[in-house]
């Protein structure tokens, strides 16, 4: 009998404790033998929760941390990142290794991740499942959570979101977030180094990979920016980091600018994050449109024992 293709998760977080959880407890109950989790602050509460879990490695992101791998905290973010994810990386010897984000939430499809895995060719280095990104709408409630799916064509873009369309950037594809995925990478590769979003080699090269088709009903779900107060606490911190794409950054910034800054980035996000009932509608006619039932806080009391609606 076959046995189940092993995988690992990799992720640096600095997060609330609610997000913290919900994000491990998901990757725990999708079957991750191991998730190795780096707090870019030291003392985050959620090591304490964590640390004594049997499938999961806390590690705290010392001055000690960063000077191992040649680099202070004062570091941009994504070379920091880049760096302590392929450190993590090398500690895996076997199976496959998923280098994500605390707000991005892996969703194997119906038939689950292993047959996804067990179909990749022995030439591919990598598996990457592309991007499903989480949108607000009117009276969103219960566990039914609406996301936007890249859209390749610039008419399809002006055609959703009419004048807004430059908001999104043309390499975001519709998307405020990024439209490309992540990537599980065979572990035990020698010379290899993470990006974001796939392995390169030591030469700066691309390793060769499989990109898992959306009709198999596999996404990466990226929970960017629903809530506004979350949102605006990462303004700062993501155009520093390039976490905006370029027309957006301009826009972030003048408002920042003016007086009613605070108003103006309000109706920025509702903009970025809102869909009304006309532009979903277009969404579903363009074939962009994704519906899902999905329930982040019942992970997190099986895995931990923590009810999360009890604040």
């Amino acid at each position: 009998m076959a046995t189940e293709p092993i995988w690992r998760l990799g992720a640096i977080l600095n997060e609330s404790l609610a997000t913290t959880l919900r994000f491990a407890a998901w990757h725990l109950e999708l079957g991750a033998d191991r998730l190795f989790l780096l707090f870019d602050n030291p003392q985050d509460p959620a090591i304490g929760v964590l640390r004594d879990h049997l499938k999961i490695t806390c590690i705290p992101c010392t001055p000690d941390f960063w000077a191992e791998l040649g680099l202070t905290q004062g570091t941009r973010f994504t070379k920091r990142q880049n760096a302590a994810l392929t450190w993590v990386y090398r500690q895996v010897s076997d199976g496959w290794f998923l280098n994500v984000d605390a707000d991005e939430f892996l969703f194997p499809g119906p038939k689950g991740l292993a047959p996804l895995l067990a179909d990749v060719a022995e030439t591919d280095s990598a598996v990457r499942i592309l991007t499903a990104e989480a949108v607000a709408w009117p009276g969103q409630g219960g566990a039914v959570t609406r996301f936007r799916l890249p859209m390749e064509r610039r008419p399809t873009r002006r055609g959703v979101y009419g004048a807004d369309a430059g908001l999104f950037g043309p390499r975001r594809l519709g998307l405020v977030g990024h439209p490309q995925g992540k990537s599980l990478t065979r572990a035990g590769l020698a010379d290899v180094r993470l990006r974001q979003h796939w392995p390169q080699n030591a030469a700066g090269e691309r390793l060769p990979e499989k990109v898992i088709d959306a009709g198999t009903g596999a996404y990466l779900l990226h929970f960017i920016g629903l809530d506004f107060a979350a949102w605006r606490s990462k303004v700062d911190w993501r155009l520093q980091s390039r976490g905006f794409s370029g027309p957006l950054s301009e826009k972030v910034s003048e408002a920042l600018l003016c007086e009613d800054a605070e108003d103006r980035l309000l109706d920025l996000h509702r903009r970025l994050h809102h869909v009304s009932p006309d532009v979903w509608a277009r969404m579903e006619a363009a074939g962009v449109a994704l519906s899902l039932s999905i329930d982040l806080d019942a992970p997190v009391l099986r895995q931990f024992s923590l009810d999360l609606a009890d604040g």
